[in-house]
């Protein structure tokens, strides 16, 4: 159960359990490692980051506890996490998995009408979870609407199984940086992710909530407006 609900939040945001990985500033810090053989028992968790498993269901509930904050999440959601490894339906009543699907749901027509028919968006479904990737026929590289309980992002996203492929088609787009930002009219956030697997490009909408629903049409006009702006300006350059 811990490992598990550990590469749930990793999957939501990587960069905040890499920072813990590569810094001891924190308490929690203590429990993430780049190297395996610094626990005595540990799991990879995605991208060669690794968890230490070895210790009391106490300090697992706390790591748990103080991630939950980190990545903005009430901690009494681990109570929903608790019931879908015993088998519980995922997407009950009051879960974060139904109200990321109801979001989807709702921001789903909005974004596949930004980008018209047979567009990137054209077969993709409602999903529960935090994100939708989006698809320009580039394997591995994708775009990505993530909602999250504190803010929304639209990314590009560089996520190969070949790290050097995408921190080269990274570092190609990255030498068009003034020409993109100038015709998009905004800086945006360039993250190479140097110890990770994947890179990415993306903006980000603070202040909104995916918990609100009087957010969501700011969220979904938001995660339409650029991605398809990213598929406009950034994707001919990912094509060269």
């Amino acid at each position: 159960m811990f490992q598990k609900v550990i590469q749930i939040l990793y999957a939501e945001d990587k960069a905040v359990i890499t920072k813990l990985a590569m810094s001891e500033e924190e308490n929690v810090a203590v429990n993430f490692n780049t190297n395996p053989d610094a626990f005595s028992k540990s799991a990879e968790i995605g991208d060669g980051i690794y968890v230490w498993t070895n210790t009391s269901t106490q300090s697992k509930l706390s790591v748990l506890s103080r991630l939950f904050k980190l990545y903005d999440e009430d901690p009494a959601g681990l109570v929903f996490y608790l019931r879908d490894e015993n088998g519980a339906n995922a997407d009950e009543p009051g879960s974060s998995y139904e109200l990321r699907r109801k979001y989807w749901t709702y921001a789903l027509p909005i974004i596949q009408k930004a980008h018209g028919e047979d567009g990137s968006y054209s077969n993709v479904n409602p999903s529960r979870d935090n994100w939708l990737n989006g698809f320009f026929g580039i394997s591995g590289f994708y775009l990505c609407c993530v909602a999250n309980y504190g803010a929304a992002r639209a990314e590009v996203v560089f996520a190969r199984g070949n790290k050097q492929e995408n921190k080269d088609a990274f570092d190609r787009l990255f030498t068009h940086k003034a020409e993109i930002e100038s015709a998009l009219g905004t800086e945006l956030q360039w993250n190479r992710g140097d110890g990770i697997k994947s890179s990415k490009v993306f903006i980000q909408l603070n202040n909104v909530s995916i918990e609100n629903e009087t957010d969501w049409l700011q969220m979904a006009n938001f995660h339409a407006g650029w991605t398809k702006k990213f598929y406009d300006v950034i994707v001919p350059y990912i094509r060269e």
